[in-house]
């Protein structure tokens, strides 16, 4: 079955065409929508790993707007004039009071009011820009407010400093301003890419984005750092090398792969371990190469010598690889499942389960550098923030793991079905080949393991692949990601020392 255009809706960020949505107010309600929407805008400028952020900034800024266009009807009822410092003073109180126990009223007294607010993006050439534009004039409090929360938002590491400080004991909004820019310092944006805007008849917030943090000079230096460590990784094991030769083997039998392998202890030891591991299925247990040479299958050997090796050499070489094969395998588990379950591409179950053991190679490299080249790349990145998320880091870097990984793979000749899943299994709607199946399978796999570790929901899956893999809601969709955590969690023993 052919898998429908993906990303459809990129083009519309790519031509520069300006997007937006309308809210009279903001609430629970309008969550799920906000979440797809944001998801569409990271996925088509691949800065997947800020939806979550996004999401809570937009939310915010759009909750930050209703509360002030409420602020405004409220004091129409009470007779009070927003513009009289003396009315505001005493009408400011009451309407604390009002939106903190009556905060669905405040929202739904604006419906039949002139009141809204507009959430647009465009993409422009260095930088993706979001636009918060309520059709109120700000108040000079309200503004001197923001301000005031912007210059102090510097001084603070997170949140929790912000409320021991208790930045604004007066009007609770004065800590989202703050949160913003938390979030955006912690994620690698500076506070210049925020920007608030006024004029006779609006009041319009301005997030922008940069696609790049840092000079393209300094960039292709990091990338030749890493290009230097994956060139500095030793070749596959001769032994192994040699057994992969012998699996392309057009004549190749059981009986000659499982020979060559007893001449390594180690190879035999691994090729019984993973033979009986749930990688193949639940079975008698095996004790022979030969029996494991066979339960495994032609087609697959040449793979498994392949994870093999690359298992061989990095393990020896980075000190954080068994956190990249714990997730690794969860994936590959994950694929297994969402294959039975599904009955889709049943055929590719093996081949699938085997790519998604070695799809995160890279990661090993960006996780595990040594303190030399770590400093290195601060230096050339002007930054001194220690505690950042591996997807920031590489979003500042300027390369991926995916693109680490794939240099890697290329270097030990991986076939091109594994060599595609490394590359694309992120952005399986750029995979032209006909691994492009594969990539999704992969891709959905990935997020469903990595789910807990804020690296993806329901709403930051694209789509086509969820349709296509008949998920048709969220609750579908937490519903089967339980399912297979459960199946996942009664392995656990069989597989956790599988490749470490």
């Amino acid at each position: 079955m052919s898998i429908p255009p993906l990303i459809t809706f990129q083009e519309d960020f790519l031509s520069g065409k300006l997007i937006t949505k309308e809210y009279v107010h903001f609430s629970e309600v309008d969550c799920p929508e906000l979440d797809v929407w944001i998801g569409r805008v990271v996925r088509s400028i691949s800065l997947e790993f800020l939806h979550e952020i996004l999401f809570t900034i937009l939310s915010e800024l759009l909750v930050n707007g209703c509360k002030a266009n409420g602020k405004r009807i409220f004091f129409q009822e009470q007779g009070l004039d927003l513009w009289n410092e003396k009315d505001y003073a005493r009408g400011i109180i009451l309407y604390k009071d009002e939106f903190g126990h009556n905060r669905k009223r405040v929202f739904l007294s604006l419906e039949k009011t002139n009141y809204s607010i507009i959430l647009s993006t465009v993409y422009k050439e260095d930088f993706i820009e979001f636009r918060v534009r309520n059709n109120a004039k700000i108040l000079p409090e309200e503004k001197n407010r923001i301000l005031k929360r912007v210059q102090a938002s510097v001084k603070y590491k997170n949140i929790n400093d912000a409320y021991r400080e208790s930045v604004d004991n007066e009007e609770s909004s004065g800590l989202g301003i703050v949160l913003i820019h938390i979030l955006l310092r912690n994620s690698g944006i500076p506070n210049q890419f925020f920007e608030l805007v006024t004029g006779d008849d609006f009041t319009e917030v301005i997030i922008r984005i940069p696609k790049q943090l840092i000079p393209k000079e300094n960039q292709t230096r990091i990338k030749e750092i890493l290009i230097r460590e994956v060139n500095s990784l030793p070749p596959l094991p001769a032994q192994i090398n040699k057994l992969i030769i012998i699996a392309k083997k057009k004549d190749v039998t059981f009986h000659e792969i499982a020979t060559e392998a007893e001449k390594d202890p180690a190879i035999a030891a691994e090729i019984i371990k993973i033979a009986n591991s749930p990688l193949f299925g639940v079975h008698k247990s095996i004790v022979s190469v030969f029996e494991g040479v066979k339960r495994i299958g032609l087609k697959n050997l040449e793979s498994i010598f392949l994870a093999l090796g690359a298992k061989k050499i990095l393990n020896s070489r980075y000190a954080k690889q068994v956190l990249v094969w714990t997730h690794s395998f969860k994936t590959s588990m994950y694929v297994k499942f969402l294959l039975e379950e599904k009955r889709k591409h049943i055929q590719l179950l093996e081949s699938a389960t085997i790519a998604a053991l070695l799809h995160d190679l890279g990661r090993m490299v960006l996780l595990s550098l040594d303190l030399s080249q770590v400093n290195q790349i601060r230096v050339l990145r002007s930054d001194d923030n220690t505690e950042i998320s591996e997807w920031v880091e590489e979003y500042t870097v300027g390369t991926t793991h995916s693109e680490i990984g794939y240099l890697i793979s290329e270097k030990w000749r991986f076939p091109e079905e594994i060599l595609d899943v490394i590359r694309y299994h992120h952005k399986p709607w750029q995979c032209k080949t006909r691994n492009n199946i594969l990539c999704q399978i992969i891709y959905l796999a990935d997020i469903l393991a990595n789910i807990g570790k804020g690296k993806g929901n329901y709403f930051t899956v694209e789509p086509e692949v969820l349709d296509y893999f008949e998920i048709h809601s969220e609750k579908d969709f937490r519903e089967m990601q339980d399912r297979f955590k459960i199946n996942f969690e009664e392995h656990r023993e069989e597989y956790q020392n599988l490749f470490i």
